[in-house]
């Protein structure tokens, strides 16, 4: 209550310093007192959001308990293949991608968050990140198979992505992100991420370009999906307002 009693005040002495500089007549007082009155009974309390630290802290531990609870269900046997360096390098480059991708969404949601990285280049780093990984980490093998071997895997993480996008969404949405498009993209890359993670411990066949094509590919459509429907979201509710 005495937060809103110091926003009136506040807006009253706003009101009075437009109409001493205004050129046209004085308002009547009880006009004024009516102006004012209705602005002050509009304001709400809100509580502040964290800070961008705090942010990326919830968004990364909530994206590994997530994740964890989804490959318990859905298995490590791919991941039972892998050799420690295989193991090590893919978890350190999955884990920065989270850290990265929750960092840039809590900028997205803070107007006024300085990012020190923009948008488009965190995902460009953490996509040549993991083609880089996968191509020096995992052996290349014969393209035998290649399409029967892949589509389930590119359909599976997509899968996982979707309620993964949704979740993350309800996570973000008290934030006034900027860019629709880049916050979409940003959404469609964390929940693709979170695919690609499952995938990265189920999936049987670990080599170099099953890893690129099919477990990259869920990244990649996810953040198609995330800018699209994000712009067709935009772009209708334009519609509705200008109705």
């Amino acid at each position: 209550m005495a937060e809103l009693q110091v926003q009136s005040a506040k807006i009253d002495e706003k009101i009075d310093q437009l109409l001493e500089a205004a050129t046209v007549p004085s308002l009547p007082t009880d006009l004024h007192r009516k102006i004012s009155a209705a602005l002050a009974d509009s304001l709400q309390p809100v509580k502040p959001m964290p800070s961008a630290g705090v942010l990326t802290g919830q968004f990364a531990t909530i994206f590994f308990v997530f994740a964890a609870a989804l490959i318990a269900t859905m298995g490590i046997t791919g991941f039972r293949t892998l050799n420690t360096l295989q193991a090590f390098g893919i978890l350190t480059i999955l884990a920065v991608g989270v850290l990265l991708l929750s960092l840039v969404l809590a900028w997205q949601i803070r107007p006024g968050s300085r990012e020190k990285i923009s948008t488009s280049l965190s995902w460009a780093c953490f996509g040549i990140g993991f083609l880089t990984g996968a191509a020096l980490l995992f052996p290349w093998r014969g393209a035998e198979a290649f399409v029967a071997r892949g589509w389930p895997c590119l359909v599976t993480g997509s899968a996982v992505a979707i309620p993964g996008g949704i979740l993350f969404w309800l996570l973000t949405r008290r934030g006034v992100p900027l860019s629709a498009s880049t916050f979409g993209g940003t959404l469609g890359a964390i929940a693709g991420l979170l695919g690609l993670t499952v995938l990265q411990f189920r999936c049987i066949h670990q080599d170099a370009a099953h890893l690129l094509v099919w477990h990259g590919g869920v990244l990649v459509l996810s953040i198609m999906a995330g800018v699209l429907v994000a712009l067709a979201i935009e772009r209708n509710g334009k519609g509705q307002r200008s109705k």
